[in-house]
């Protein structure tokens, strides 16, 4: 995988970053999207890399972002939208602008990111799309309404791109972790206290995971990761 083209969005946060460490070690060519270009230039640390500051809400940034990586390193082997915004509100209180930009930043940029991207994910010899959605995109949990929505909606067409692009050779995997320490959990979830929570090291190596197996004849569609004190199978 050396040398391999692969997007991140959200790049700057807790685990944006944690992906891009890995990657950077394991010798990939990155393209760090995300809103804070500061962030991005602390992540990158002056390796050599794309960075690409804008809103995911823009679909001009979405576009440029995907003709700048084909034309600065040639096409496209993976992609991965973690970009996320979180909220914790009670139903009725959530405005229609509120419920436009969680569902614009988790449902409809992956969306259309990954609309773009194909064209040269499938020239790609290990095209790859891994989508971060969350334990939500199972259950429900109280003021997280418009967040479930977002979750289930990115799972849903995950599984419809995965089964339209499998004979094309492009790969589609979900990653559904539950509560991980960052910046965004202290506002979907307030109510934990971050002991024995995930940590975005964590996502990081199972993104690596289901890397390193695209060099292999299994696949798994999706991993749900959950914190060790929580029952099994829960």
């Amino acid at each position: 995988m050396k040398d391999k083209v692969c997007i991140i969005t959200g790049a700057s946060g807790g685990i944006g970053s944690a992906i891009a460490e890995a990657l950077f070690d394991a010798g990939f060519r990155l393209v760090l999207m995300g809103r804070d270009e500061k962030k991005l230039q602390k992540v990158a640390n002056g390796r050599d890399c794309l960075i690409l500051p804008g809103s995911l809400n823009s679909d001009g940034y979405i576009n440029f972002a995907v003709e700048q990586t084909v034309k600065t390193f040639g096409g496209i082997d993976i992609l991965i939208n973690n970009a996320g915004v979180a909220q914790s509100k009670p139903f009725e209180e959530i405005s229609p602008d509120e419920y436009d930009e969680i569902m614009h930043i988790n449902a409809r940029a992956p969306f259309f990111l990954c609309q773009k991207a194909l064209p040269h994910l499938q020239k790609s010899s290990c095209g790859t799309i891994i989508n971060i959605a969350s334990v939500v995109a199972h259950k429900g949990y109280a003021l997280q309404s418009a967040y479930a929505a977002s979750k289930h909606a990115l799972l849903g067409f995950s599984k419809s791109l995965a089964k339209e692009y499998a004979e094309k050779g492009v790969r589609v995997h979900v990653i559904s972790p539950g509560a991980v320490f960052t910046d965004m959990v202290k506002i979907s979830r307030p109510d934990l206290t971050g002991e024995g929570m995930l940590m975005p090291s964590d996502i990081a190596e199972t993104v690596m995971y289901l890397i390193k197996m695209r060099n292999t004849a299994s696949v798994a569609d999706e991993i749900e990761l959950h914190r060790e004190t929580k029952e099994p199978f829960m």
